[in-house]
């Protein structure tokens, strides 16, 4: 049986009209959603990201304003500046952009980010409450996408599925094994220093890979039916490359993510759905958002 393509631009186009239409509700309350994007220095790939963002914003009805610090900004300023944040009413989510400049560390800034606007979930808060199981105030962008593709693999629900994550970073792997936990999966977390990606690879039946090694997982690594998750993305002579090597594992894979096409268009669209949902709850509307379930 052909292998299932997990369409990251269609599940996108189908949550935008679903934002739209939230976002038309919210103004008629008088609420329009603000996202606020830190962005220290000009950094070529971060504004690449936040130009795509501001159109995905536009489209759905979320004003985005981008609040540029200096590349030589401490991190005394760059707190500050989130602190700030905290009490404009206007403003509905905060994201500091990363990559951050050599000499500052997120972990030295986060726990300045106002808890209840970030829509990334990068405060240690938010990161310690997914880390539980017990739930965030909000799911970070990428791993909320890579869920919302697994919810339409063939190995969902994950209760009891062998799973592997490759990458342990605290955007993208420890949560999305976390995630993936509280969904009852039995998890195994890879990562460079792991003496080697077999067997455990091989025995998987779900696959989320996020290293920015391009090739790295070939058809011969996984197992038939497997469903792979490609998170990476790093140019090659001008291409964009995942960390697996698609036309063999589509070859041998149950269900696969292209790239580009996959985790990618719906990253900036999870995003922006926390936004909604946060400027639902600043007007104490119910919240609505998927986030990870307490476990028994």
């Amino acid at each position: 049986m052909p292998a299932q393509i997990l369409d990251g631009r269609a599940v996108a186009n189908d949550l935008r009209a679903e934002l739209t239409a939230r976002s038309a509700a919210l103004r008629v309350l008088g609420i329009h959603p603000r996202l606020a994007v830190i962005l220290v220095g000009k950094d070529v790939s971060s504004l690449a990201y936040v130009r795509n963002l501001v159109k995905t914003g536009e489209r759905i009805g979320i004003a985005i304003q981008i609040d540029e610090l200096r590349e030589d900004a401490t991190a005394p300023q760059v707190r500050a500046h989130l602190e700030r944040l905290q009490d404009d009413r206007t403003v509905h989510g905060v994201i500091l952009q990363q990559p951050l400049p050599p000499h500052l560390s997120i972990r030295n800034v986060a726990d300045a980010m106002p808890i209840e606007k970030d829509v990334d979930g990068t405060h240690p808060v938010n990161q310690g409450n997914l880390a539980f199981g017990s739930g965030s105030e909000f799911v970070p962008a990428t791993p909320a996408a890579v869920m919302l593709l697994l919810e339409r693999s063939r190995h969902w629900p994950l209760r009891g599925r062998r799973a592997v994550m490759i990458g342990r970073s605290i955007v993208v792997g420890a949560p999305v094994a976390m995630l993936m936990l509280a969904h009852d999966a039995t998890v195994t977390i890879l990562h460079k220093e792991s003496a080697a990606l077999q067997p455990y690879v091989r025995l998987a039946e779900v696959v989320v890979t996020a290293t920015g090694v391009p090739g790295l997982i070939g058809g011969a690594d996984i197992a038939p039916g497997a469903t792979v998750i490609d998170v990476g993305t790093t140019v090659v002579a001008g291409t964009l490359r995942g960390d697996v090597d698609f036309a063999s594992a589509v070859a041998v894979a149950g269900a696969i993510t292209p790239v580009p096409g996959g985790v990618g268009p719906l990253t900036n669209v999870a995003l922006l759905r926390n936004v909604i949902e946060a400027a639902s709850r600043s007007a104490g509307l119910r919240p609505g958002i998927a986030r990870a379930q307490p476990q028994e």
